[in-house]
């Protein structure tokens, strides 16, 4: 194993530690008492002094470009292209991490059963709140991208601009829910954790199991 690919695997190892503790805390928090409560009151008072009718329309459109249905089109689209420029791992990779985050919080969704804001911007919200779908799945397909698509850039400004614009697109989606009032705040800091767990779990065993990517890219040459 190089260095590379020996930095690559602790940097996903911390990312996993880190965004798997976040999450617990949250969900003990969320779920065996109201001592969180004040956070998302808090953040719901501070977030209702922006609210305007041009916000809510950018925050709908934000809301509705980054569903997890139109965020998981959009993955099995890039795969391809991934595919079609012979990179069978990266591909591989790609979808695993966003099928597992979607997954993940469907299952923790339907295992808590928590109610959703009283006060809603979106009408015909039937799910559970914890955590957020939206939240959870940007977050993996944007941070499943920038790590997927990282080596296509040539230069380093090209390579920044792609992690900043990955950064950039999965916040704006998780804070269009909260502003939208389709979550509270702690719905989105946990699906955030869980879309960060998700890729950094998948990008680990892949790496461990399947590490020698010329292999997969050879094999994918003499198909």
């Amino acid at each position: 194993m190089d260095f590379g690919r020996i930095i690559k695997n602790i940097f996903f190892l911390l990312v996993a530690i880190f965004s798997g503790l976040m999450l617990a805390l949250i969900t003990v928090g969320v779920t065996s008492g109201s001592e969180l409560t004040p956070f998302n009151t808090a953040t719901e008072e501070i977030v209702s002094h922006f609210r305007t009718p041009f916000l809510t329309s950018v925050m709908l459109l934000i809301t509705n470009i980054g569903s997890p249905f139109v965020l998981t089109v959009l993955a099995t689209f890039l795969a391809i292209t991934l595919l079609l420029h012979r990179d069978t791992y990266d591909a591989l990779l790609y979808l695993v991490s966003v099928f597992l985050s979607i997954v993940a919080f469907v299952i923790l969704k339907n295992t808590f059963h928590l109610d959703r804001p009283a006060e809603s911007l979106i009408a015909d919200l039937s799910s559970w709140t914890f955590p957020s779908g939206h939240a959870t799945v940007a977050t993996a397909f944007f941070f499943a991208t920038g790590y997927s698509f990282f080596d296509w850039a040539k230069t380093w400004g090209g390579r920044a601009t792609l992690v900043i614009f990955c950064i950039t697109s999965a916040v704006l989606v998780s804070l269009s829910r909260i502003y939208l009032g389709a979550h509270f705040a702690l719905d989105v800091l946990a699906g955030t954790a869980l879309g960060l767990l998700s890729v950094s779990i998948t990008a680990l065993a892949f790496n461990l199991l399947l590490s020698e990517r010329e292999w997969w890219r050879r094999r994918f040459r003499s198909l």
